[in-house]
């Protein structure tokens, strides 16, 4: 009599999930590792020089709060800048993009959700912290920046993963941040790099992070080989943003970097799991005799 064990069941659980996961447009978004959904930038289109080189974006989502961690060249400070309007150039602001539209429709609409987590730019958010309602702007041009994101792409920054591995061509950033008008027809005159918010209603706070905090939360960009020498982490309540597939992106304030990463919402994950199990499920049954038991 030949039994069936449990862990052949999970197994293949797993590849039905991960057949789904290949073919899924969900289930693709980022890379999942140890419950963190990573966007790993390339390492070499941040113009100006390691402190402009963004290498990850990675955010983890419990119940109750989010947690995202950027890590690259920039300190969460930002570094000194002659050319800079205010003498400095640093992060620009995270987006979430919950709409299901391009970026630039979004803020034009006030759809996107924003955080300010780096105190010294040029934000117009008053102060850091989580924002709901927002518009973005675009602060390339006081920190001697691209104001375009096709005069970024012209200067030869036009790298695989050039806004990480969710929008891993220029096509699918140009696709991603403007309508189809302009996706189609990029110029430098229609692609501006909105990096900070301009208008918004403030919703929360975030809680800064230690590398300690990232570790215990099972953050780890060295997976992919995508350690910069500044990680940034934070978090935030869960109930601050929407619900639903997202798409969230930072760009630095001069527009020498970006980087992108797209979230399912955590119960499609589930549901895919659950899919699997099922489809596991009928398989067993359909190939075990009836004398046959399921072991541990």
């Amino acid at each position: 009599m030949k039994t069936i064990g449990m862990r052949t069941l999970l197994g293949t659980a797993a590849a039905s999930i991960c057949l789904i996961a290949a073919t899924g447009q969900e289930a693709t978004a980022g890379q999942l590792y140890n419950g963190w959904n990573y966007g790993i930038d390339s390492f070499n289109d941040g113009s100006g020089g390691s402190s402009y080189e963004i290498k990850g974006l990675a955010i983890k989502e419990t119940t109750d709060s989010v947690f995202v961690a950027l890590t690259g060249g920039m300190p969460l400070a930002g570094v000194a800048a002659s050319g800079a309007a205010d003498g400095n150039i640093g992060w620009g602001d995270l987006f979430f993009n919950f709409s299901g539209k391009d970026f630039q429709t979004a803020s034009n609409q006030s759809s996107l959700f924003g955080i300010r987590f780096a105190g010294t730019n040029d934000s117009n958010a008053p102060s850091t912290g989580v924002y709901q309602n927002v518009q973005a702007k675009s602060v390339t041009g006081v920190n001697q920046g691209y104001t375009s994101l096709r005069w970024y792409y012209d200067a030869g920054h036009n790298q695989p993963n050039t806004q990480g591995t969710d929008l891993p061509t220029a096509q699918a950033a140009y696709n991603y941040f403007y309508p189809a008008a302009v996706a189609s027809n990029p110029t430098t005159g229609n692609t501006p790099i909105l990096n900070v918010i301009n208008s918004g209603t403030k919703v929360g706070d975030i809680t800064a992070l230690a590398s300690s905090d990232l570790s215990a939360a099972g953050l780890d960009f060295g997976h992919f080989g995508a350690t910069g020498t500044q990680t940034i982490g934070f978090q935030f309540n869960r109930s601050l943003i929407g619900s639903g597939d997202y798409l969230a992106n930072v760009f630095v304030e001069c527009g020498n970097d970006g980087v992108a990463l797209k979230v399912p919402e955590p119960s499609s994950m589930a549901g895919l799991a659950l899919v699997g199990l099922t489809a596991a499920g009928s398989m067993l049954r359909k190939r075990r005799p009836l004398s046959a038991s399921i072991t541990e």
